[in-house]
């Protein structure tokens, strides 16, 4: 753990978690483009998020990590409603807004999950969180 609290970048064999930490901007950055109603037909681009997200997970280092690993689990879950919610939105055209609604949820949980991961592990990305905010 490095100081101020923050879990370290460095990993127990010495080396850097810059790709966990690209991937995860990369899948973040993608779940922050879906802006409007009708991004839910978009939910293609969502194919092997989860996979990615999994992954990033298991390259954190373990030790102080607990809750790193449990946010990242729950923008797995959240990207899976998500798809879910894209599904309903095909099959049932009544429901269509609510789908949308669900599926606009989803996706900004599983960024904000993603984002306080980041956060975490880099605290220069509080800027973008600001950014964010100020869209």
């Amino acid at each position: 753990m490095s100081t101020c609290g923050r879990i370290s970048l460095i990993g127990h064999d010495g080396r850097m978690h810059a790709d966990a930490v690209a991937v995860l901007r990369e899948v973040r950055d993608l779940l922050a483009s879906f802006r409007t109603p009708s991004c839910i037909h978009r939910v293609d681009e969502l194919e092997g998020v989860t996979d990615k997200i999994t992954s990033c997970a298991t390259e954190l280092p373990d030790a102080d990590a607990e809750h790193l690993h449990q946010r990242l689990a729950s923008a797995v879950k959240a990207i899976q409603k998500a798809e879910e919610a894209a599904q309903s939105h095909r099959r049932n055209r009544l429901t269509r807004p609510i789908s949308q609604a669900r599926f606009a949820l989803h996706t900004g949980s599983a960024m904000g999950a993603i984002q306080v991961v980041l956060e975490e592990l880099d605290p220069s990305e509080i800027a973008y969180r600001d950014k964010l905010r100020d869209q």
